[in-house]
């Protein structure tokens, strides 16, 4: 499962923002590599490489995989209309567990909605609702976090905390075993309800020249028991690590 790949993609764009924004320039190109932690029954842990892209005018915006338009833009505050993915997705053909291996695949999905960011001297507050817009899930994901910038001797830090809660039927696509699956596979049936993940991520860039930066980064998220208790699932907590290197046109 990717579900932590949408999140460093976008943790790592972030992480460059104050290079964008110190060169004067809207946009930053780079690319980078993602450790992924399999929360499945079976499940390996993964390596991918991923883009990092940052844009940013006065009407839109591109952040790693996420893009938008802004409805509301000021110095303290933004509201904006975004497109994103769901980061998730199961893929029955990369598990070691034959029971696994009989379950239906989940995919990825397209996800729009709105988000609002507020920015202030004790730091950085940013909460989004988006749904899905395939006919995948036909769930919702509302997640609000919290970051503080900060400069230490020339490295540009990101510390921040926040929770998801993912709606019954997305959290039950992505979690859930349905009888038929059941009866396929041996493995238990399960019908999740909505749940809530809280995380803790960070991330660093240390600028190599005036327009090369060297970034890296790193999430842990909880598992909330209606994940937790899954029987596809094998972990309570799912940890993803990321470097990547970019440059500020």
């Amino acid at each position: 499962m990717k579900t932590s790949y949408l999140t460093a993609v976008t943790l790592a764009t972030a992480c460059f923002t104050s290079g964008v924004l110190a060169a004067g320039s809207p946009l930053t190109l780079g690319a980078g590599a993602l450790y992924v932690q399999s929360p499945y029954q079976g499940g390996k842990e993964r390596y991918y490489p991923f883009p990092l892209i940052n844009y940013e005018d006065a009407n839109f915006f591109v952040s790693g995989l996420q893009g938008g338009y802004f409805l509301w833009k000021d110095q303290q505050d933004q509201f904006s209309l975004i497109i994103t993915s769901s980061g998730q997705e199961y893929d029955p053909k990369r598990t070691s567990s034959s029971a696994m291996k009989q379950l239906d695949k989940r995919h990825l999905t397209l996800m729009a909605g709105g988000q609002w960011q507020h920015i202030a001297d004790w730091g950085v507050l940013k909460t989004s609702l988006v749904g899905d817009v395939l006919d995948q899930s036909n769930g919702f994901v509302w997640n609000t976090n919290w970051h503080y910038p900060l400069m230490l001797d020339g490295i540009s830090l990101n510390p921040g905390a926040g929770v998801s809660w993912n709606s019954s039927k997305q959290t039950n696509y992505y979690y859930g075993v349905s009888s038929a699956e059941s009866r396929r596979s041996g493995i238990s049936s399960y019908d999740a309800g909505d749940s809530w993940l809280p995380y803790v991520e960070v991330s660093a860039s240390y600028p190599l020249t005036s327009r090369w930066q060297l970034g890296v980064g790193g999430r842990y998220q909880w598992f909330g028991s209606e994940v937790k208790d899954s029987p596809m699932v094998a972990k309570s907590g799912q940890a993803m690590v990321w470097t990547g290197l970019s440059y500020t046109f």
